[in-house]
């Protein structure tokens, strides 16, 4: 690749960075106020559920709040770390940038094998889905770039 293409590529993967960490925080927002709620339900509520629906709000219940926060908590920090090195990558700062970029791709695959391992499979957990792919593929694909073809590019 040219100097001349790199800052596009970085440019590019600053845009991703911020699109999955808006959607991280979205996320953790839906969090924060699903995790009230979830003992507010009224009794006859599961009456017009599906055994599908039934079956995924025990799994939540069984799955105890320490566990729930804790993939919750994991989830958000890495989307700030998203956030905060695709500013990196915009200023090209190599703390901003690679550092958080590589704390993010370590940090973001743990995520994704800690949300498979721990969670009910009647939430997802255990099987490989679009998400897990994604959780998986973005992390390896920033640590790469950030290593390999973006190395020479944090100036500042």
């Amino acid at each position: 690749m040219s100097e001349a293409k790199r800052p596009g590529g970085l440019t590019a993967l600053a845009v991703f960075n911020f699109v999955f960490g808006a959607l991280g925080l979205l996320g953790a927002l839906g969090l924060a106020v699903f995790i009230p709620m979830m003992g507010q339900m009224p009794a006859d509520a599961t009456a017009q559920m599906t055994a599908e629906q039934i079956e995924r709000i025990n799994a939540l219940k069984d799955m105890g709040a320490g566990l729930f926060l804790t993939l919750g908590a994991l989830n958000l920090v890495s989307a700030l770390l998203l956030i905060l090195s695709g500013i990196g990558y915009l200023k090209l700062k190599k703390f901003l940038g690679r550092t958080l970029g590589n704390a993010y791709g370590i940090l973001g695959i743990l995520a994704t094998v800690g949300s498979m391992l721990w969670m009910p499979a009647a939430l997802g957990g255990g099987s490989f889905s679009i998400g897990t792919i994604i959780g998986l593929i973005f992390p390896v694909l920033t640590l790469v770039l950030v290593n390999t073809a973006f190395k020479e590019d944090f100036v500042n």
